[in-house]
């Protein structure tokens, strides 16, 4: 196994098991006690967990919702195949919404080479990383909340009730083990869900340190997408919604 591969396991295993000792890790990934305290050391300079002197605990309690750069560094390989397979659905001259995920705004890179989409996002970001596409982009305005680098709120739901989508591409923090895509906090549940309504395909992207979390608040049951893409080769199970596995 690479390191990379090990630091990422670790960071999944934590973020999933809530606490984990050393010699749990030794266990799981078949290394010595020095080789998983180094890696430790690592993930905690990079804010990605905190040491404690028996194992680690994650960085963000479930109440709190993990800054981007946390989020983006989680599976990071992952999320890439993820999104390229989401960017094979979207023809020229589409209509996108794209939310402020990680997982989603990774697409960008696989855009480039689409004719005449029109992209609306919630996601600041997404103005820094659309600069060179040439593709329309629409933000949505709102509460500007900074963790997440994205905009929220009523002004945020207004604006993408004006719109149909011929797909929009969410992610979300967490696929219960009830069958539902979740998240953390609140006010980011309103903006995927009224994109989904909005959209004539609703596409779910998840890699798999999300599967059977649990978190506070429902977007959607998973059976209500059209397509889920994830790199979990077991979960989701019997979902009615086509399961892309990358």
């Amino acid at each position: 196994m690479f390191r990379q591969e090990r630091l990422d396991g670790i960071v999944q295993l934590i973020t999933k098991r809530g606490f984990v000792t050393v010699p749990q890790l030794c266990k799981q990934f078949h290394a010595s006690p020095a080789t998983i305290r180094r890696d430790l050391q690592a993930l905690s300079q990079k804010q990605l967990i905190l040491r404690n002197r028996n194992g680690a605990v994650p960085c963000q309690e479930h109440h709190t919702e993990a800054s981007v750069h946390f989020r983006a560094a989680v599976n990071a390989k992952a999320k890439q195949r993820i999104a390229q397979a989401a960017a094979e659905l979207v023809r020229d001259g589409s209509l996108i919404f794209i939310d402020s995920s990680t997982t989603v705004l990774s697409m960008v890179d696989f855009l480039a080479s689409k004719k005449n989409l029109t992209i609306v996002s919630n996601s600041l970001l997404l103005m820094t990383l659309m600069r060179e596409t040439g593709h329309r982009l629409v933000l949505t305005g709102g509460e500007y909340f900074a963790p997440s680098h994205a905009f929220y709120g009523e002004l945020a739901v207004e604006t993408l009730e004006n719109y149909n989508f011929d797909c929009a591409f969410i992610s979300s923090v967490a696929i219960t083990q009830d069958g539902y895509a979740a998240e953390t906090l609140e006010h980011s549940v309103f903006v995927r869900q009224t994109a989904l309504r909005r959209a004539r395909v609703a596409v779910l992207l998840c890699d798999k340190s999300k599967m059977n979390l649990h978190r506070a608040y429902n977007i959607a049951p998973i059976d209500a997408m059209d397509y889920i893409i994830t790199d979990d080769p077991i979960y989701p199970k019997n979902s009615s919604a086509r399961v892309i596995r990358v």
